[in-house]
């Protein structure tokens, strides 16, 4: 089979020697890349691990398997947070089929969950399964996750394809072939950015890269976040727990943030109803709509990027 092919028990595949591809720079180290410097990435627990662990999957380290249970002895709703914003990225790839997009970048895509024999498909659907005909690129800075998505998530030549990169080098990272290269920015582009940015502890460097993605964007394009926030926490010392054990037991930070600093980060684009919301409240199919708000801990939204004003056209011809 010269072909890559689709193996239900592994995903999609990669791709064969003798596959003709569209580009020629096929590197899936981006800008911040990091190599694993002698397993240092297994001696501590790792956030798209113990997500991972938490949301339900069974790919993780008996060190994220510790490090998850020691969340919930502090917050058991930290399991249900985790499996509400998993659940959410089904729902908003739905939404934008729906609405017609066909480009997508997934920053942060972590690891993709097991495939169900039951179900015929990976227990939580794939971006590429709700929106087949799509161009997807799927950026993760994990090492490990973005090799497991090459297994999981690439598919037929490339498309979708993995790149891992930093997205704290946000203009680098859109610079890159594996993304430059692939998306018509004449037409729009949804962006995904969900539950990445509480890893990013300085909010200069968050603000200032989520704003280069928006002036990469085109107009009409889509971005969608999930944050998670201290103003759903149960109690302040709840939350300075589950802070301080990421940052000293995990060695990364982890920073909440609260809902106006989270809703500086779309610009003045234009919220979707229903607007910045509790994560499990964004959609009203989401299986946990009705949990009290606390078992989000994190709120959503998604905005569109307005169309250019005719004033900007002029003056942008003008320049």
């Amino acid at each position: 089979m010269s072909a890559a092919a689709r193996d239900p028990n592994q995903g999609y595949s990669m791709l064969s020697d003798d596959a003709e591809l569209d580009h020629d720079e096929l590197s899936w180290k981006g800008p911040g890349a990091r190599d694993d410097v002698e397993g240092e990435s297994f001696l501590r627990p790792d956030p798209a691990r113990v997500y991972h662990c938490l949301s339900g999957g069974r790919w993780d380290f008996r060190i994220d398997e510790a490090f998850a249970r020691r969340l919930t002895d502090i917050d058991e709703t930290v399991r249900t947070a985790a499996v509400i914003n998993r659940l959410h990225g089904t729902l908003i790839a739905h939404f934008l089929a729906e609405r017609g997009f066909a480009q997508i970048l997934d920053l942060g895509c972590g690891y993709a969950h097991d495939w169900s024999r039951a179900l015929g498909r990976h227990e939580t659907p794939l971006l590429g399964d709700v929106l087949p005909r799509a161009t997807i690129v799927h950026v993760d800075i994990d090492g490990i996750a973005a090799g497991r998505a090459q297994s999981t998530m690439a598919g037929l030549y490339g498309n979708p394809s993995v790149l891992q990169a930093d997205i704290r080098l946000m203009p680098e990272v859109l610079a890159h072939p594996q993304i430059a290269e692939r998306f018509d920015t004449s037409r729009p582009i949804a962006a995904l950015l969900h539950d990445v940015l509480p890893w990013i502890g300085d909010d200069q460097e968050t603000a200032a890269a989520v704003a280069a993605l928006r002036e990469w964007l085109p107009p009409g394009s889509a971005l969608s976040l999930t944050h998670a926030t201290s103003d759903l926490s149960p109690t302040p010392h709840t939350q300075a727990q589950l802070t301080s054990l990421w940052d000293e037991e995990a060695a990364t930070s982890f920073r909440p943030r609260t809902r106006n600093a989270i809703n500086a980060l779309f610009g003045d684009w234009d919220l979707v109803d229903p607007g910045l919301v509790p994560t499990a409240r964004w959609h009203p199919g989401h299986p946990h709509a009705r949990d009290p708000d606390t078992y989000s801990a994190a709120f959503a939204g998604l905005a569109l990027k307005p169309q250019a004003r005719t004033s900007d056209v002029e003056e942008h011809r003008c320049t």
